[in-house]
């Protein structure tokens, strides 16, 4: 069992942190800029290891609802423009989505009877790849990080 030392002062074991925050610091100064990052003024009691879990959960819970809030609120789809510009709406579903302009731009070409009419469409599909690119692609959302990863944040 080790001590960590704060402020010079205040002294915490490690069990004592162990067992309100689940984890150890690396060293006095990592409990240290915890304490202050999380503007607890230590006092040498397990009470400022209890205030700390508290303040370090309370934000990490304001940041997993505000990523929930984030993920259900409209979403902004990049390809929307170019399928507007020829009478689409977009879902928000990609592979739908390139389906359907594919689809009409294809239809839309067969009709085309001026080279005008041929060039701006040829100037869609360019724009559709780079609105359509793979970088656009939506992936599986990552679930937000853990406690115990967010806590070793404050605590390395």
């Amino acid at each position: 069992m080790s001590n960590f030392t704060v402020n010079g002062v205040y002294t915490y074991t490690s069990s004592n942190i162990y067992s309100y925050l689940g984890r150890v610091p690396v060293n006095s100064a990592a409990l240290e800029r915890a304490f202050d990052d999380f503007d607890i003024t230590p006092t040498g009691s397990t009470d400022d290891l209890k205030k700390l879990n508290k303040a370090m959960y309370e934000e990490y819970s304001a940041q997993v609802q505000e990523q929930i809030k984030n993920q259900n609120n409209e979403k902004v789809i990049p390809w929307a423009g170019i399928m507007a510009q020829i009478g689409i709406q977009a879902t928000g579903d990609y592979d739908k989505d390139y389906a359907a302009f594919n689809n009409a731009i294809q239809l839309l070409s067969q009709s085309a009877i001026d080279g005008q009419a041929m060039t701006y469409f040829a100037g869609l599909r360019s724009e559709a790849q780079q609105a359509f690119g793979l970088s656009n692609k939506p992936e599986a959302q990552e679930a937000p990080i853990t406690y115990r990863a967010y806590q070793a944040q404050f605590m390395s």
